[in-house]
């Protein structure tokens, strides 16, 4: 049976959402085949959406990237005026991101897998990354674009290093204690005036 074009398109928009979100909880590692059950197709139809399981994962990379940054940018937008920068940190290290790895930060629930990937794969997910960048560098504070991505290439991969040690951390307490001094750091070192 013959699918019209629509109907590939939205199966494959399906795929890479649940991929996004199933690899941020478990892994890149987790099957095709879970990911097909979990759209409702086939294992053997992945092939007529990616060439690999590696342009599965790039792309659900991207997607996540883009998910992520879309929350990142409305946050900011909303932020009273000086105060976007504050609010992303805020919201990144909030109990709820914490909390929700499969909806959050692709780069704290897969970085090492990510480091780990073939080069040519690591470049098509830096690419993403370099495109997550350049739409929050405007929240960034600093007087030339160098210092601001100096900036960001500090903050925001230090903030995914926070929130993975506090997905590792098994007290709520301890948890919140690290988000809390964490907020604290990064806004007196990044988001103040």
């Amino acid at each position: 049976m013959r699918y019209s074009l629509e109907h590939k398109a939205r199966n494959h928009e399906n795929i890479l959402s649940v991929a996004a979100r199933s690899f941020r909880e478990h892994g890149g590692e987790s099957g095709i085949g879970t990911v097909m059950k979990k759209v409702g197709l086939t294992k053997g139809g992945f092939y007529r959406h990616f060439k690999s399981k590696d342009d599965l994962f790039v792309e659900a990379v991207a997607r996540a990237f883009d998910e992520m940054e879309r929350g990142m940018l409305e946050v900011a937008r909303s932020a009273p005026e000086g105060q976007a920068l504050r609010a992303i940190i805020e919201r990144y290290l909030s109990t709820g991101h914490a909390s929700s790895p499969g909806m959050g930060c692709v780069v704290s629930a897969l970085g090492p897998e990510l480091a780990r990937k073939p080069l040519s794969v690591r470049r098509r997910i830096e690419a993403s990354r370099e495109a997550y960048r350049e739409r929050l560098l405007p929240f960034v504070p600093g007087q030339t674009r160098e210092e601001k991505v100096a900036k960001f290439q500090l903050l925001f991969p230090s903030m995914a290093g926070v929130l993975t040690a506090v997905r590792m951390t098994v007290f709520p307490q301890t948890r919140e204690q690290m988000l809390m001094e964490a907020r604290n750091f990064f806004i007196k070192c990044f988001a103040e005036e």
